[in-house]
C-alpha cells in the first residue's frame, strides 16, 4: 500500500494551521488542464475503500482515505494497488471543542470513483488536490454502463483557459481531435479518453524540458 509521506512546501500550511469550522472559503489560483497536470505528484483514478476522521498524535485533525487504483496516469502506481490520501480537517473536536477544516478540500464516500491530481504531501504526510476541488473529477456511469467524467461549463471554461492548441501541432502525439479536446471540451468525456489526453500533456511537457 502507498502512502503520500514526502516532504514538500505547502502552500496551505499557515492557512490550514488557522484555520477552522465557519472560516471563510479558501481562495485557490485557477488551474487549466496542462497546470493542473505539471503541479500534480500523483495522477490515478481511483475507488475509495475506506474512510476515517481522527486527531492524529500530534493533535492534527484528519481524513484519511483509502483507494484501489483503477488507472495511473502519472506517479508510480500499480492497478490494483492501495493508496492512502490523508486530507487536513474533519469534524472531529479538538481539546478547545472546535472542529478544524479547510473550506474546499473534498471528501469522498465509499465505493465512489474519482480522477485526482494530488499535490505532493507534506513533511506530515497531509495532501490535497491541485487547485482544491479543481483537481478532483468524479466518474459516473454512463449510457451503456461508460465510466464518464461530466464537465459543466466553468469546469470546461477553467481546464481550457490559457492553452493553445497550436503548439501541439507538430507532435506525433496528439491527433486532431486531441488538440480540439484541448480547446473544445465536451460536456462529457470518457474516463479512458480523459486521462489518455493528460498522459499526452504530460509527456509533451517531459519532453520540452
Amino acid at each position: 500500500m502507498t502512502r503520500c509521506t514526502r516532504g514538500w512546501p505547502f502552500w496551505l500550511a499557515l492557512s490550514i494551521a488557522m484555520t477552522t469550522a465557519g472560516a471563510r472559503a479558501t481562495t485557490v489560483v485557477p488551474q487549466n488542464l496542462e497546470q493542473l497536470e505539471s503541479q500534480a505528484q500523483l495522477v490515478f483514478v481511483g475507488v475509495c475503500t475506506s474512510r476515517t476522521a481522527e486527531i492524529d498524535p500530534q493533535g492534527i485533525p484528519v481524513r484519511t482515505f483509502t483507494f484501489e487504483v483503477a488507472e495511473t496516469v502519472k506517479g508510480n502506481l500499480k492497478t490494483g494497488s492501495r493508496i492512502v490520501v490523508r486530507h487536513f480537517g474533519n469534524d472531529v473536536p479538538s481539546p478547545n471543542g472546535l472542529a478544524t477544516r479547510i473550506p474546499g478540500i473534498p471528501t469522498y464516500a465509499v465505493g465512489q470513483e474519482v480522477l485526482l491530481f494530488l499535490n505532493p504531501p507534506s513533511s506530515i504526510g497531509l495532501t490535497a488536490p491541485v487547485g482544491l476541488s479543481q483537481g478532483l473529477f468524479r466518474v459516473e456511469r454512463g449510457a451503456g454502463g461508460k465510466r464518464i467524467i461530466r464537465l459543466d461549463p466553468v469546469r470546461r471554461n477553467l481546464l481550457q483557459s490559457g492553452i493553445n492548441p497550436a503548439k501541439y501541432a507538430t507532435s506525433t502525439r496528439f491527433t486532431p481531435s486531441d488538440r480540439e479536446r484541448l480547446s473544445n471540451l465536451p460536456e462529457q468525456i470518457e474516463v479512458s479518453e480523459f486521462c489518455a489526453l493528460i498522459r499526452k500533456v504530460k509527456e509533451e511537457r517531459e519532453q520540452g524540458k
